[in-house]
């Protein structure tokens, strides 16, 4: 299904329209909001900037990078190193680029490099993704506790595949 394995580049500043696109497209609760375009335009700015100080203040020193799909951007990976647990902190894609097997491949890349390191792999979905959270059933992902709208999940370093 995957025609060229994709890449990856650390987020640039000129990288913000972008990623705000993508955001946008991920959250359809703000998108839908009987709000005039300019205002939502504003309150979707404002989520993502929020969203961007959260997951810096809690994950200090993660790896934030742009997917590219044959050199062109087609998502974003947040991917934190730690010394104690791997954590897929975000992953998200454009809806033209999801179910071509790009999410799989960078998700199996991060059971590798947690293997390796001896490390479980971490990550959550929200309850209404049934995509995501299939394609985490499928690569080994185990349900470890619900949060309320999402749930944790996690793959041993000693599970397949």
């Amino acid at each position: 299904m995957l025609s060229q394995r994709p890449g990856l580049r650390p987020v640039r500043e000129a990288d913000r329209a972008f990623l705000i696109s993508l955001y946008r497209e991920t959250r359809d609760d703000l998108a839908a909001l009987a709000l005039p375009p300019a205002a939502l335009t504003q309150m979707l700015e404002m989520q993502f900037d929020a969203q961007t100080q959260s997951y810096e203040r809690g994950f200090p020193g993660h790896h934030w990078d742009i997917i590219l799909h044959r050199d062109t951007p087609v998502g974003q990976i947040r991917v934190l190193r730690g010394t104690d647990e791997f954590v897929a902190i975000d992953l998200s894609l454009l809806a033209a680029s999801r179910g071509r097997g790009i999410g799989s491949h960078l998700l199996r890349n991060l059971q590798h490099e947690a293997r390796t390191a001896g490390l479980p792999l971490k990550l959550s979905v929200e309850h209404r993704n049934t995509r995501a959270r299939a394609l985490y059933d499928r690569l080994g992902f185990v349900a470890v506790k619900d949060l309320g709208a999402h749930l944790a999940m996690c793959w041993p370093p000693t599970a397949g595949p």
